[in-house]
């Protein structure tokens, strides 16, 4: 499962960077056809809406999977052994319900009530911009269920918790 993991973000690093790239490109593409040419492009917003949207998406799959995602942890950080991991449990298992319930299946049906609707720009299927919802809702699952399992393994230590303790080593070197 780790191995999979291993992949899944790779490819998802890469085709996020990979948006990332074209949708600069498309607005800078916007901006000197807007103001050196003087022949805006119709279809540049729409394409960069519809990116950003999946952009958005994606990303919040990979962070998710790292682990790494806004967190208030208020609360956690007052749980300590068994207890942090019994929360950490439940917390991973409402990202997994919801992104089953909310994400996956209510996002297959909006692609089943969008599918017909145009853009007023590029004229691709609305559908196509609502798939982001089940494709995200099933790499969250994924992560989900990763993340459960690395739960109840051995080690506790979430990624980000090792990111800070190696920063404050370094930082008590360099003091």
């Amino acid at each position: 499962m780790e191995t999979v993991k291993v992949y899944v973000d790779k490819i998802l690093l890469g085709v996020t960077a990979a948006l990332f790239l074209i949708m600069v490109a498309v607005t800078t593409w916007q901006v000197i056809a807007r103001y050196v040419l003087s022949n805006p492009s119709t279809i540049t917003e729409e394409f960069i809406r519809f990116s950003l949207i999946w952009l958005s998406m994606l990303a919040a799959s990979y962070v998710v999977g790292k682990r790494s995602h806004i967190a208030f942890t208020m609360i956690s950080d007052r749980f300590k052994g068994k207890n942090k991991v019994g929360l950490e449990l439940f917390i991973q298992s409402a990202f997994l319900l919801f992104s089953l319930a909310i994400m996956t299946y209510g996002g297959g049906k909006a692609i089943s009530i969008t599918m017909s609707q145009l853009s007023p720009s590029l004229g691709i299927p609305m559908g196509y911009v609502y798939l982001s919802l089940p494709v995200s809702g099933l790499l969250i699952t994924f992560y989900s269920i990763v993340n459960m399992v690395q739960l109840l393994k051995k080690d506790k230590t979430t990624p980000m918790e090792k990111w800070d303790s190696v920063e404050y080593e370094k930082a008590g070197e360099v003091l």
